[in-house]
């Protein structure tokens, strides 16, 4: 079946479910639902083409640097962000599901042709592009921590062993906490991914003070020396301890070509506007499609202003806005030579044409390690005399830490 077929199984599918039908059989249910299933898969084909391929393979790179470094810290488990769970078990699956309601939509004459083929492609793009951006930035985090364990690491948080690399729920407690706190020889380092992301709020004065993280740029990975718990700090704009070191990392050939769009206007929305449009997008959503009649009152929402900048101009804004001690770009292609001396020119070090080549990275290792500085609460106790730290505490039935002080105090 070519490719261009998904249109006959939009046809097919159209027929069965009939001009304003209200119900569909079990049967008909089933065979609908593998007909979607397929006019999906061609779909996604149609738009993504090779890839795919691409896509298979740095998720591949992914899954090989995450098994090395479950060895080397001897983590439990590596948790990825729910999205690029799913993508990294299947991506053409993942990609299906962005379908699902766009499908259904088209099949029941409630969206036109048209309307699906842009909107649906939208998403594949936006999704593709989203995962494979997420799958070489934390290629790059955890083949740093792989090469810092080289040097001595070990993961001091979090404690139970099972390194996280989402943000999702991290943050309300209304503190930013790091993804992970690496020892080293040198000492600890701190990782925060894309951190200012914003903290809990319950009414409008938290969330006047909350505001400038939703507001905040954020840089792909933040790193501090030492073991730092949270890097809020609402004395500053934006509310972020000055990081040591920032790194961004880019996947893309032609990343230094592209635009992005940000939003002008600073001024912070009250509780009760958040509110309002909550429910207003609500209604959108899910009041028609559900058979709501009432509307919710509209809020009069001012011009919403945009600035369109070049990346590298967004790069060197981070250097301005945070102020890090050390700034690094690793781009996974070559740069051109005008690009890197635009940002060279600012103290931003590129470091390109990467690829998926660890060794590439060695260098990035070990300059972080001069940011490294000892947590004052932890000792890290390693090879012969941890193990026989253990069997001593396994052969007197008392716990490592009871040990360890009863031999101190008889000094």
């Amino acid at each position: 079946m070519e490719q261009g077929d998904w249109r006959s199984i939009y046809r097919e599918v159209s027929g069965l479910l009939g001009r304003g039908r209200a119900r569909i059989s079990r049967d008909q249910a089933e065979i609908v639902a593998e007909k979607l299933d397929e006019l999906k898969k061609l779909f996604v084909r149609s738009v993504v083409g090779n890839e795919l391929d691409e896509a298979n393979e740095w998720c591949m790179k992914l899954r090989e640097i995450s098994e090395d470094i479950r060895r080397e810290l001897r983590l439990f488990e590596i948790v990825f962000p729910r999205e690029l769970r799913s993508f990294l078990e299947d991506p053409e699956a993942h990609l299906r599901k962005k379908l699902f309601i766009y499908a259904m939509d088209l099949v029941r004459r409630r969206m036109t042709l048209r309307s699906f083929e842009e909107r649906a492609q939208r998403a594949i793009q936006t999704s593709l592009q989203t995962n494979m951006r997420s799958i070489y930035q934390s290629w790059i985090f955890l083949v740093i921590l792989r090469e810092l364990a080289n040097y001595g690491g070990c993961l001091l948080y979090p404690e139970h062993g099972c390194l996280s690399l989402e943000r999702s729920g991290r943050q309300r407690l209304a503190s930013i906490p790091p993804n992970a706190v690496i020892e080293t020889e040198c000492g600890a380092l701190s990782f925060f991914l894309e951190a200012p992301r914003p903290i809990t709020w319950e009414d409008t004065g938290d969330l006047r003070r909350a505001w400038r993280l939703y507001k905040a740029m954020r840089p792909d990975i933040l790193i501090y020396g030492g073991k730092v718990l949270n890097i809020l700090d609402e004395r500053n704009d934006p509310p972020i301890m000055r990081p040591d070191v920032i790194i961004e990392c880019k996947e893309l050939e032609d990343w230094h070509k592209r635009i992005r769009e940000l939003k002008g206007d600073d001024k912070p929305l009250s509780a009760e506007e958040w509110r309002w449009m909550w429910l207003r997008g609500l209604w959108r959503g899910l009041g028609r499609e559900l058979g709501a009649r009432t509307r919710p009152e509209e809020i009069e929402m001012g011009p919403n202003e945009r600035i369109r900048l070049r990346e590298p101009e967004l790069v060197k804004i981070y250097m301005k806005l945070y102020r890090p001690r050390e700034m690094l770009l690793i781009s996974r292609c070559a740069a051109p030579d005008e690009v890197k001396r635009e940002l060279e020119s600012e103290g931003i070090e590129v470091i390109d044409d990467v690829g998926f080549d660890g060794v590439a990275l060695k260098d990035v290792s070990r300059k972080l390690l001069n940011y490294a500085r000892p947590a004052e609460d932890v000792i890290v106790l390693r090879g012969e005399l941890a193990r026989f730290i253990r069997m001593k505490s396994s052969l007197l039935g008392k716990s490592p830490e009871k040990l360890i002080w009863e031999a101190i105090a008889s000094l």
